[in-house]
């Protein structure tokens, strides 16, 4: 397959280890880190995540020849490349922050007055409201456990027809939209044993669905999210494939889920409704690493082709890896697209993530 490619090494690149707190990530920090001014309001509230005492930082991935490191925050030039930078500390607490409790207003006696009511005050309505009808507007989500550590979702929100939703799952975040009945059915990878995911809509409505899935422990995964419309591809070459050959994985060739089952080969899901502007979009890639079959390396690359779209335009990105009795690790990419006179190339970033090393049992 021609491509004409423009190769970009980023300035640095370095890891920080999610611990549980890492689970939902449903505020403006997230949402900012990948472009997407608009706010969200928080999911549905549920019960407090701990956090761990530390946020680590492991060993940075070593490039040779790189450019010196560039400080987080600041956006590059076009000609001094991409940034790759950790997620602060900060970022990841406000993410999960959980409000404290309000307190109690202290209580006054005062004379009772009387006043006027206008019987067609929001206040009125909340008051008159249905209970029967609030009910039946109660947004439910269950989960089932399938193969290859996935897992399929069904949510219903029966007042929410034709609603888009953001599902929370380990720090991972991606856009569906409901049907005129409310409903959505959809499948995602599992990015932990015990699996916890989080539907939330912008009105503050939501439920979570709570399930486990041994079997994430046999895989490697690849997780690359981003919001808008960004060109970013994610792409596997497993054991020495090339472009458009067998064993080049990526969102026009998912793989074989058959040979996944087996060993043989990884695959690539593809989650978000990219219909809805500013959607939340991920693409996982994901190897039966723990079935021990195959020898040889996977090359796992990020592409962003320039279109007439986002030619010029400052895009933002982030990477979750999971290895399988590793530290999970997370980057946060910033970068200028080249200007519109470069649309039809490509943009190669090589090291968002770890190549993958198999060995056989």
């Amino acid at each position: 397959m021609s491509r004409v490619k423009q190769i970009v090494m980023a300035g640095g690149t370095f890891a920080v280890a999610l611990g549980i707190g890492f689970v939902m990530q449903n505020g403006d920090a997230l949402a900012s880190r990948l472009g997407n001014d608009a706010s969200r309001p928080a999911a549905a509230t549920v019960a407090p995540i701990a956090m761990p005492e530390e946020v680590s930082e492991a060993a940075p991935m070593t490039v040779e020849d790189m450019a010196p490191v560039q400080e987080a925050g600041l956006t590059p030039k076009p000609e001094e490349g991409p940034m790759i930078v950790a997620p602060k500390a900060e970022d990841i607490i406000a993410a999960i922050a959980v409000p404290e409790a309000e307190l109690a207003p202290e209580r006054i006696e005062a004379p009772v007055q009387m006043a006027a009511v206008e019987t067609d005050a929001p206040v009125m309505d909340a008051i008159l409201e249905d209970p029967v009808a609030a009910e039946a507007c109660t947004v439910d989500m269950t989960g089932v456990a399938g193969d290859m550590a996935m897992v399929d979702l069904v949510l219903s929100a029966p007042c929410q027809p034709n609603a888009a939703v953001t599902i929370h799952h380990q720090g991972m975040m991606f856009t569906v939209v409901t049907d005129d009945e409310g409903n959505a059915e959809f499948s995602s990878p599992s990015l932990a044993e015990m699996a916890v995911f989080i539907a939330a809509f912008d009105s503050g409505e939501g439920a979570v669905a709570t399930l486990s899935t041994p079997e994430v422990a046999d895989y490697d995964r690849a997780v690359l999210q981003w919001s808008g419309d960004t060109g970013l591809q994610l792409h596997a070459l497993e054991f020495g494939a090339d472009y458009g050959q067998d064993g080049h994985i990526w969102a026009a060739s998912l793989g074989n889920k058959d040979g996944a089952t087996t060993g043989a080969n990884g695959f690539m899901s593809r989650m978000g409704a990219a219909e809805v502007d500013s959607a939340f979009m991920v693409e996982v890639y994901s190897f039966p690493s723990g079935k021990g079959v195959l020898n040889g390396d996977v090359a796992l690359s990020v592409e962003a082709e320039i279109t007439a779209n986002n030619c010029g335009r400052d895009i933002a990105a982030q990477s979750i890896q999971i290895i399988p009795g590793a530290e999970t690790q997370a980057l946060d990419l910033t970068m200028t697209l080249p200007g519109c006179d470069a649309v039809g190339d490509f943009i190669v970033l090589k090291n968002m993530f770890q190549d993958l090393t198999l060995a056989s049992r």
